[in-house]
């Protein structure tokens, strides 16, 4: 068993993300996709932290093997969820979550497909560790939930799929409550 809940860390570029702020601030994570297949968490913890332009970021990887890499920190918002000069929709949760408040989980390699069970079983430890670090989490959403983006984009297709996910997922944050 590993001794840290991430095989590769390596921190994004001060442009994927903004000001400090309190973990107890958190209420949401938010599931995400990378759009590309074939992509690792390490590869793309690499890319923000030296290819990245844009104010684009998360705080961490997980791809279809299971591995896990760390991005941004948890007391730093990830700009992971805005709105860009209203390109889109306002989703149900437009009101409620934002970059503030939330951590964001990309997915890697998840084209055409839901997580694979590596990607599952690593998705539910970062999320148990950030439930840990961060009391206050009781949301799990899509990107989609928030601004209508179509992210990840598996799971706003099938969103029989998403709600067993997200209601597995909620399962772990609710533990002990």
């Amino acid at each position: 068993m590993k001794k840290y809940i991430f095989d590769y860390a390596r921190k994004a570029k001060s442009i994927s993300y903004g000001a400090l702020r309190n973990k107890s601030e958190i209420i949401g994570i938010v599931i995400h996709y990378t759009g590309n297949t074939g992509d690792t968490a390490k590869n793309n913890a690499d890319f923000f932290t030296t290819g990245n332009t844009r104010s684009a970021g998360a705080h961490c990887f997980i791809d279809g093997q299971g591995l896990s890499a760390r991005s941004i920190p948890l007391n730093r918002i990830a700009y992971a969820v805005g709105n860009p000069k209203g390109a889109y929709k306002k989703g149900k949760y437009y009101a409620m979550l934002n970059n503030s408040n939330t951590v964001s989980i990309e997915l890697c390699d998840l084209i055409g497909h839901g997580v694979t069970d590596k990607q599952l079983a690593t998705l539910i430890k970062v999320v148990k560790w950030i439930k840990k670090k961060c009391p206050n989490v009781q949301y799990i959403v899509r990107h989609y939930d928030i601004v209508k983006k179509d992210c990840p984009e598996f799971y706003v297709d099938n969103t029989v799929q998403w709600k067993k996910l997200q209601t597995l997922l909620l399962s772990y944050i609710n533990e002990g409550v």
